[in-house]
């Protein structure tokens, strides 16, 4: 049973999400202070947070850049009344969350974004090419290691969030292979129903940051113009 840690200052919104989540199968711990939050995701390591944007004395985002600075990667849902404003999801990703979604919340759409945050991370299966006999990418400078789920560059971890290591690793048992954002969305974000392709050059952008050692000349994550992205063949 996954265990789903929500976090909003509004007693009516934690307790909508916890009646879905718990008819739903899953285990829901919650509260309305921010800093406990903090506290229960260190303590608990829950399998997901949904987490609120705008809370007083600690809001959504320095909460996300924290627990990321501590190397969790617990994957993190935005659940906010910010609206569903591009800049504001673009925001949200930009400091480390995995989704978002506004307010007012549809519930079955929650639930299905729930399973698909816990089905692509270390804490469900993930869907898209895997070749399961493969431990460990390495080519001298950059190491995937499968088992871990880490990345690194020149021995130094790249600290990847979830979804930036399912990227990579969705490149790479891809390589020389040029594939499209809406690939991506399905087969990384297993965003079937919907999703906003912007998403995926936020988290290459993000992604790139980290393990290209020597910016702006790419070496891993490379872009066909008006297609899509692609890890060279020469390098897998």
């Amino acid at each position: 049973m996954a265990k789903i840690l929500i976090v909003d200052d509004e007693p009516q919104i934690v307790s909508s999400v916890c009646d879905v989540l718990g008819s739903f199968g899953f285990e829901a711990i919650s509260t309305t202070d921010p800093v406990e939050g903090f506290k229960l995701a260190q303590e608990k390591n829950p399998d997901l947070i949904i987490l609120d944007w705008m809370m007083p004395n600690y809001n959504g985002l320095q909460f996300t850049e924290d627990l990321r600075k501590q190397g969790y990667d617990i994957p993190i849902l935005f659940l906010t009344a910010k609206g569903m404003l591009t800049v504001y999801e673009i925001e949200a990703l930009r400091r480390g969350a995995d989704d978002y979604m506004p307010k007012p919340f549809d519930p079955t759409l929650l639930v299905e974004r729930v399973k698909a945050l816990l089905k692509r991370t270390s804490r469900g299966t993930s869907e898209g090419k895997t070749d399961t006999s493969k431990h460990t990418y390495c080519d001298g400078e950059l190491v995937i290691d499968y088992d871990a789920m880490q990345v690194l560059v020149n021995g130094v971890s790249c600290d990847l969030t979830s979804n930036e290591f399912k990227l990579v690793q969705y490149l790479e048992q891809n390589a020389g292979r040029v594939c499209t954002r809406d690939e991506l969305l399905s087969k990384v974000w297993n965003y079937a129903f919907s999703g906003d392709v912007r998403t995926v050059d936020v988290t290459v952008r993000r992604t790139r940051k980290k393990i290209e050692p020597n910016q702006p000349n790419y070496k891993y994550i490379l872009t066909r113009r008006g297609s899509g992205y692609y890890f060279p063949k020469e390098f897998n």
